[in-house]
């Protein structure tokens, strides 16, 4: 089992299996040994499934709570020029693309699969960052969507943040870093457009805890980083190495 296999399966077992267990045993005291098991089956299915395939939907709706809108070719062409490129150049199917009137510097990752993709990202970042660093981070959100690494962080959104500890491993961003400047060849830009990130702020407001591991940084006001993954400087740090 891949290790984003691993990290889906205990996200959806955690969130799953107490239930059913519990609801499994009152149908057993009730009912007897196969209501029991029914039961269980059943509690444990449904709540499988909710998780498999409601994280896409909590997305989607948490992106329109905070105004987000679909991108347009005319108003965000830098943007959607940009990701039509790299999705090519990457080899994946073009994301869904949503841009959140916010001052923060900050782009989001999403999707359970390619055709549910999404990457939003904040009017700060578009407004803030030059071309070349715009490419690198949105690079960054590509590439983290081609290695599956959205996926457990997706789900968790489902589970209203229960399990989030297994979404993301702490090499998750480093890791993603190296694909993207490889995608893009420039190590330069994608530091440099976390730079303005750090300097400038990474707020997004109305994000509840179990949505920060879809952002590049821990969106809610006053959050640092998440402490499960690796601080923007020494991001930079390493990517001023390369």
């Amino acid at each position: 089992m891949s290790s984003s296999s691993a990290r889906v399966a205990r996200i959806t077992a955690g969130f799953a299996a107490p239930p059913a267990v519990l609801l499994g045993l009152v149908g057993w005291v009730a009912g007897g040994v196969i209501a029991g098991v029914v039961v269980f089956l059943v509690v444990g299915a449904a709540l499988s499934w909710w998780v498999l395939t409601g994280g896409d939907r909590r997305v989607a709706g948490m992106l329109s709570g905070l105004g987000g809108r679909d991108a347009d070719s005319v108003r965000d062409a830098r943007l959607t020029n940009l990701v039509e490129a790299l999705s090519s150049t990457a080899g994946v199917r073009q994301p869904r693309l949503v841009v959140i009137e916010a001052t923060g510097l900050n782009v989001l990752a999403a999707g359970t699969s390619g055709a549910k993709a999404v990457v939003a990202v904040t009017s700060g970042l578009l407004g803030e960052l030059e071309l070349v660093e715009l490419e690198a981070i949105l690079a960054e959100a590509l590439v983290q969507i081609r290695r599956g690494d959205t996926v457990a962080p997706t789900m968790t959104v489902a589970t209203f943040g229960l399990g989030a500890k297994h979404a993301t491993p702490r090499d998750r961003d480093p890791i993603a870093d190296q694909a993207a400047v490889t995608l893009t060849r420039y190590p330069p830009a994608l530091a440099s457009a976390l730079e303005k990130v750090e300097a400038k702020g990474w707020e997004v407001p109305g994000q509840p805890a179990y949505t920060a591991v879809l952002w590049i940084a821990d969106p809610r006001p006053g959050a640092l980083h998440d402490a499960g993954r690796l601080p923007l400087r020494e991001r930079i740090e390493a990517l001023r190495e390369l």
